[in-house]
């Protein structure tokens, strides 16, 4: 690809880490539907999957389910946190505003918990909301942390948890400060590549505005990237993208080059 244009593209990426708010407000609002919580169900969730029987009831009895409609907030930067939400349905995502400036610092999919480093930092430095219908698990606050306290192995999950929230915040962050506006993009395809299995095909699972703030990026520049990447095989219709030459498009995120990328394809 030109140097030229793709110096361009990231000089206006790099001054729009976060980018305007105003076509992102209109917040919805949560729908009245709401349930209790199983043991079964709470169970189904990683985090609650190896506590004791005992535990698990009190959690579930305590617990809410609700449906939210989407955009719908349920915390605000700042406040006190009364639960821990999970993500049970859906996706969520956690962002902050400053006057007109809006940021997306990750999204959340199914089943995971929700900024599980609030509840012990006693304050939400972030806002959530739901990017679709969504379902939430709440379960309170004080009596997670007071599991983590009488459970060791709970604690060991809450843990490597917060490793996992911590490793993903510091990697977004590095490709920020560190990688071009098409290398940002070309990275994220690779990555969500790799996690649904090397396919060359993945789906965009959520407004192109919403990533193009995660990317830390205005929206036109999402699209130039876009355009620019499909000299490295990169083909995107509405939220769907096809990869169709990984090796270029490893280059074009200044990686280097996987063997499984150079490999020739399998003969069926």
């Amino acid at each position: 690809m030109p140097a030229l244009e793709e110096d361009q593209i990231a000089a206006g990426g790099r001054s729009l880490l976060c980018e305007a708010a105003t076509q992102q407000k209109g917040h919805g609002a949560m729908t009245g539907r709401a349930g209790q919580v199983t043991a079964e169900l709470l169970r189904s969730i990683p985090l609650f999957n190896g506590i004791s029987d005992e535990a698990c009831l009190q959690l579930a009895a305590a617990a809410t389910r609700r449906e939210l409609a989407a955009r719908g907030i349920f915390f605000n930067e700042g406040d006190r946190p009364a639960h821990l939400h999970i993500v049970t349905r859906g996706s969520a995502e956690l962002f902050s505003e400053h006057d007109e400036r809006y940021c997306t610092l990750t999204v959340v999919p199914a089943v995971a918990p929700l900024a599980l480093y609030s509840i012990l930092l006693d304050r939400n430095p972030l806002s959530a909301r739901v990017l679709e219908p969504s379902e939430i698990i709440a379960v309170p606050a004080a009596l997670v942390i007071d599991l983590c306290g009488r459970d060791a192995s709970f604690s060991k999950r809450v843990i490597y948890a917060l490793a996992s929230e911590s490793h993903e915040l510091i990697e977004d962050f590095k490709s920020h400060r560190l990688r071009s506006t098409i290398e940002r993009v070309a990275h994220w395809m690779l990555r969500g590549d790799r996690r649904s299995g090397d396919t060359g095909r993945i789906v965009i699972p959520f407004d192109k505005r919403v990533l193009a703030s995660y990317l830390g990026m205005a929206p036109e520049h999402l699209s130039r990237s876009f355009h620019v990447l499909a000299s490295a095989g990169v083909e995107v219709h509405r939220r769907t993208v096809t990869l169709s030459d990984r090796a270029a498009l490893s280059e074009a995120a200044g990686m280097d080059v996987p063997d499984r990328f150079l490999q020739p394809p399998k003969k069926t």
